[in-house]
């Protein structure tokens, strides 16, 4: 019985992972449209080009993982699905790290800067302590490590959600489905034969590929609606 839930738990996380990449190609698609690329300045289309293939390689990670151990069943230790999460979670992290430079020079101010510095410092600390008592293996460190920086640098879009612009509005989003990689990587680091971490793992993969899959149909869908505007014949 626990077995069969967790096998639909992660059926339904491979579906969420599954539109993610699905809605991330067509919003990348969509963005190099000729009505959309002027829209953006140079260094914030690339952003959003990075942060929108991201967030796909980490889904294709999450199905490539899938095929090689139900599939094909062999053992995905070390192979294509690392290289896609790992990938896609240090585009994430620059683009990130981009909007987050890009955003404390035009509205930042040095005491949010400190205080956002201080609380990431204890974030990252907690999350080693965390990695190091449940896992030992280089990547149990890794994982963990990674999402938890991509969560502190998304963190900007929260406070500065008020200078974001039309299209950044969608990537709060993100925010929130950072959280959920972070949870699910650490429960995942100390699952070991517990079911109900398991269980827990994969409710946090599904809410954040769930809302990374709405972030990227929302985001489209506002391409799709200002091409649309853009072809409209003048009155």
């Amino acid at each position: 019985m626990v077995l069969e839930l967790l096998d639909a738990l992660y059926l339904v996380t491979l579906l969420f992972a599954f539109l993610t990449v699905v809605f991330g190609i067509l919003a990348v698609n969509k963005l190099f449209g000729n009505k959309l690329k002027e829209l953006f300045s140079d260094h914030k289309f690339f952003i959003f080009f990075f942060l929108l293939i991201g967030y796909a390689l980490f889904a294709m990670g999450e199905l490539t993982w899938y095929l090689t151990a139900r599939v094909f069943e062999k053992n995905p230790s070390a192979g294509m699905p690392d290289f896609y999460w790992i990938t896609g979670a240090l585009f994430m992290l620059v683009s990130f790290a981009a909007l987050s430079s890009s955003l404390h020079k035009e509205y930042g101010k040095t005491q949010n800067f400190f205080s956002w510095a201080a609380i990431s410092s204890l974030l990252v600390g907690g999350v080693l302590l965390y990695a190091a008592l449940a896992d030992g293996t280089f990547l149990g460190y890794l994982y963990p490590l990674l999402t938890s920086l991509i969560l502190i640098l998304s963190a900007n879009l929260l406070l500065y959600y008020k200078h974001l612009d039309s299209f950044e509005i969608h990537l709060l989003y993100l925010f929130f489905a950072n959280i959920g990689f972070l949870g699910g990587d650490l429960l995942f680091s100390s699952w070991g034969a517990s079911s109900i971490l398991g269980a827990l793992s994969n409710i946090f993969y599904i809410f954040a590929y769930g809302l990374s899959a709405f972030a990227f149909l929302t985001l489209l869908l506002k391409f799709y609606h200002h091409a649309s505007e853009k072809s409209l014949p003048l009155r």
